[in-house]
């Protein structure tokens, strides 16, 4: 334990995290030159395996280092999920664990050698739910994946069921990640990445809202939090606004011609919105009119 630790940058800079998978009493063989029986639980020593893409960019060096800590000194509770290819074992989900073997210098890793891992788009599903259910990705982390999704062909319906969440959230993912991208010369004042739902709400200010709310955020150190006070005061003031448009203004203006020589009345409805409104109001000028002693015409 006292031994330098590998640099980090020397580790591949993608990771995942650990898989759910069920607990089974699998007899663990170790590989050999010859390819093992796909689908079963080995022991692959840690350098013959390859660091396959994974969704995560980033990752914090203490918990790479508690988790190999907690293998060296426990065991390792959760097997590996790689691929046999021409050029080797492939890992497919498990990407955090073997860099924390790499860090602690732990010579073997508890794989399953999968069959059925081709679809690229079944391995971002995969790594996206265990993900998740960590509850670690970055909202930019978040939002790539599900694009990438996107760009396999699913529609919002399909990746929100495959990945146990709401068309909404998918959605509002979606517009966050087109957002960012589209306004990062903007964004690039702010200290801290806004969240998700942030981003979306400032999806729907005009560009020079927009502006003006970084640089008031960035005159406030550029948080995430004053980020996310500037978009939320002007995203409710247009809210307000919006609803003060959207409520006309109904004139009833009627016009009276009265003939005080002959005691004639003439009264006509101008304007009106309301047909009922408008004859009850009508009816109460006549009734007004005829207890004068007027005669009243009514158009």
């Amino acid at each position: 334990m006292g031994r330098k630790r590998q640099p980090l940058s020397e580790i591949h800079n993608n990771i995942s995290f650990d898989a759910v998978i069920e607990e089974k009493p699998l007899p663990v063989k170790t590989v050999t030159e010859e390819p093992l029986k796909k689908n079963s639980l080995v022991e692959i020593p840690t350098e013959k395996l390859i660091l396959d893409k994974n969704i995560r960019d980033t990752y914090v060096d203490d918990s790479l280092e508690q988790l190999g800590d907690s293998i060296i000194e426990n065991g390792q509770i959760q097997p590996v999920i790689v691929t046999l290819t021409d050029e080797g074992y492939k890992v497919k989900v498990g990407h955090r664990r073997v860099k924390a073997c790499l860090l602690r210098d732990i010579p073997k890793v508890k794989c399953i050698i999968e069959e059925n891992f081709d679809d690229e788009k079944q391995r971002i599903i995969i790594q996206a739910i265990e993900n998740e259910q960590r509850l670690n990705l970055s909202s930019r982390e978040r939002e790539a994946y599900i694009a990438q999704l996107l760009d396999f062909g699913m529609s919002q319906v399909e990746i929100a069921k495959a990945l146990h969440k709401t068309k909404g959230w998918v959605s509002e993912a979606i517009t966050a990640y087109n957002f960012v991208n589209d306004n990062q010369e903007i964004l690039e004042d702010l200290v801290e990445e806004p969240s998700t739902r942030d981003a979306w709400i400032a999806s729907k200010l005009p560009k020079e809202q927009l502006k003006k709310a970084v640089e008031e955020a960035k005159s406030r150190g550029g948080t995430k939090e004053a980020f996310k006070k500037e978009i939320s005061k002007r995203y409710n003031q247009n809210s307000v606004n919006k609803k003060k448009a959207d409520v006309q203004n109904f004139v009833i203006s009627n016009s009276i011609r009265i003939d005080f020589e002959n005691k004639e009345v003439s009264v006509e409805a101008v304007k009106y919105h309301d047909e009922e409104l408008a004859g009850i109001i009508l009816d109460n000028i006549k009734k007004y009119y005829k207890k004068q002693g007027y005669t009243v015409y009514a158009e």
